[in-house]
């Protein structure tokens, strides 16, 4: 790979010059447990003041002294947020100006990382009832072929104008793995595509424009989790692709981003490479195994830095993960990701109770006794701590708490899902529509041919939602003249449905969600309180197959809608005559009753002819006897 000019070389030099004009209150030389601090980001989800032995659930809306005094003392260098600490405009103002307080009365003097994972999409960590949430990146990747890179823009600057106003300075976004693998469970949706070009310019549209509201970005997950079948929260997933297949398909984004914009962060993702670093690691257990890229040298120094020129900072992901906490104690992890080139290790240590606030200290402790003994280099760490240093002063110099909020509340009130975003959010819903394929004759909808109605929905209020949706525009179904049915997963009665579904003119299924992943909850804390649905994926996708069918025998029409991964489909689309996708499934309840749920409002105006459909599927689908529309690379 090619050298080419680097983008942080002079942010150091910045840096060294705020320190003589007095931007910066760092002091000129910290102690090695507070450069340790430095590289440690935690999360504070929840904290509970008593010790106890139960899971701590507690959820921390507001700084607790406790974990205030754990940052000041220390000098901890970032935290990530969970839904859980967002709550209220307000309420996140607080919190995040207490953080900094907290952060800035530490003999450190640096601001905190303030971050969230706010990808848009599945992934989205403030409520939705006040920011914008979008229809995410692959709703995104179905606009490029018409629009190129102006969704990926306009949706990175809302997002970076939304978190700026609450505090948070840092998003762990964009995700720029390739998604080569239909049955990759945790990406999917969550990429911009299949084609390496398209994901590396909408990548770095969405982290420059995001950026220039002030907000750095992460580019994600080093060096690609695009091609896996297993989730890494649950599991130690391998590529076995060649050298020269990942750097033409999974690296080839991280490279060009590089090349192209300023990228202050990479994280890495917890998957084996065999054919970038086959050497072994042994887990607290003593087995052999080959090194995950977090713990990898060969790829966070040797590739990335060195071949591939990154100066930013290296941050791995959740180290709370199955692919890493399963294999390693914290103290092994974090020791292992120094050792390999990681600036910052994400989440290392759960702090739930007191009794966690000395272990973590002690997790401090045996890393910076790791550093004096020579397990760990000095002189590197050093370079990490001035890295660190060099990238808060280029983002975060302007960062000062303040006591009367009363102007950042008004600030926020007045940016957050401001009409202007929210119409962007119809938009962008509108253009990535994405007409899969439909029998001649079929669209519009001539409503005057349908008497019943019979929809199959994953939920009561997936149900409520489309049923509203089509009700705006049509208006026999508004006045409850034509007969509306419905059958729901999350109550299934297969005889009723079947046979519901055969007497009806039109038959509507409006997709199946997968079992979400762990980071569309939150990340590992949910594993054991993930809710799962009525009915299985495998058992619900046999029913719907069943339905369709018999509807299809009995020349009921079928409409196939997709509310998320379009992979999902494959088996269905064989008996559907129209077959659609609008790539996600979120509806927002307030508080009144109402529903809000941009993607099925654009579906029932596609369907009954209001809009066109330009959406171009940005991976491929192969279905027997059915020709699918997809974007060209």
């Amino acid at each position: 790979m090619k050298k080419r000019v680097l983008h942080f070389g002079w942010i150091a030099t910045i840096a060294g010059i705020g320190l003589y004009l007095g931007l910066t209150a760092v002091q000129t030389e910290l102690s090695l447990e507070q450069k340790i601090a430095q590289k440690l980001m935690i999360d504070v989800r929840y904290f509970c003041p008593q010790p106890g032995e139960e899971p701590c659930r507690q959820a921390v809306t507001r700084l607790p002294q406790e974990l205030s005094q754990l940052i000041t003392e220390t000098g901890l260098g970032g935290v990530i947020l969970f839904a859980e600490n967002l709550q209220t405009p307000e309420q996140i103002i607080d919190l995040t100006q207490d953080l900094q307080h907290a952060a800035m009365q530490s003999p450190v003097g640096q601001p905190l990382f303030i971050s969230v994972d706010q990808e848009g999409g599945r992934v989205f960590r403030t409520p939705r009832s006040f920011s914008t949430g979008f229809s995410g990146n692959m709703a995104i990747g179905a606009t490029y072929a018409r629009h190129g890179v102006f969704y990926a823009e306009q949706v990175g600057a809302v997002l970076g104008k939304e978190l700026a106003v609450l505090g948070i300075n840092t998003n762990h976004a964009p995700v720029v793995d390739v998604n080569s693998n239909p049955a990759n469970p945790v990406i999917n949706v969550r990429a911009f595509g299949e084609h390496p070009q398209p994901v590396a310019e909408l990548s770095v549209a969405l982290l420059s424009s995001m950026q220039q509201q002030g907000v750095l970005g992460t580019l994600k997950h080093f060096p690609g989790h695009g091609d896996t079948y297993l989730d890494s929260h649950l599991a130690l997933p391998l590529v076995s692709h060649t050298h020269a297949h990942i750097e033409q398909l999974d690296l080839a984004p991280f490279q060009w981003a590089i090349e192209h914009t300023e990228v202050p962060m990479i994280m890495t993702a917890h998957i084996q490479y065999p054919a970038l670093d086959a050497s072994t690691i042994l887990s607290t257990a003593g087995q052999s195994m080959i090194r995950p890229a977090t713990m990898s040298r060969a790829i966070l120094t040797d590739l990335l830095r060195q071949q591939m020129g990154f100066e930013g900072l290296v941050i791995t992901d959740a180290l709370d993960m199955a692919a890493i906490s399963h294999y390693f104690t914290p103290s092994q992890a974090v020791q292992e990701t120094f050792a390999a080139g990681a600036d910052i290790a994400l989440m290392p240590y759960p702090i739930r109770r007191p009794e966690d606030l000395v272990a973590f200290k002690a997790l401090i402790a045996e890393l910076a006794s790791a550093v004096r003994q020579g397990e760990l280099s000095a002189a590197e760490l050093e370079t990490s701590w001035q890295r660190i240093r060099s990238v808060k002063q280029r983002w975060l110099a302007s960062t000062k708490p303040v006591v009367d909020r009363s102007a950042l509340y008004q600030a926020a009130r007045q940016q957050l899902g401001q009409p202007r975003h929210r119409e962007l959010e119809q938009e962008l819903a509108r253009q990535a529509l994405t007409l899969l394929h439909a029998e001649p004759g079929t669209l519009p909808l001539v409503t005057e041919q349908f008497s019943h109605i019979h929809l199959l929905a994953a939920t009561p209020l997936q149900a409520r939602m489309l049923r509203q949706s089509l009700s705006q525009h049509w208006p026999e179904l508004a006045k409850g003249q034509v007969r509306w049915t419905e059958s729901s997963f999350d109550d299934w009665q297969p005889e009723q449905a079947l046979q519901l579904s055969q007497q009806a003119d039109l038959v509507i299924h409006a997709g199946w969600q997968r079992l979400a992943s762990l980071v569309d909850l939150g990340g590992m804390a949910d594993a054991t309180r993930q809710q799962r649905p009525a009915m299985s994926y495998a058992a619900a996708m046999q029913a719907s197959e069943q339905v369709l069918q018999a509807a299809r025998y009995a020349d009921t029409r079928v409409i196939l809608l997709g509310f998320g991964t379009p992979y999902e489909l494959i088996p269905l689309m064989p008996y559907s005559d129209i077959s659609m996708l609008a790539y996600h499934h979120g509806i927002e309840q307030s508080h009144d009753g109402s529903l809000y749920g941009p993607t099925y409002q654009v579906v029932a105006e596609a369907l009954l002819g209001l809009t066109p459909m330009h959406g171009e599927l940005p991976v491929r689908l192969t279905v027997p006897d059915l020709v699918v529309r997809e974007a060209h690379e």
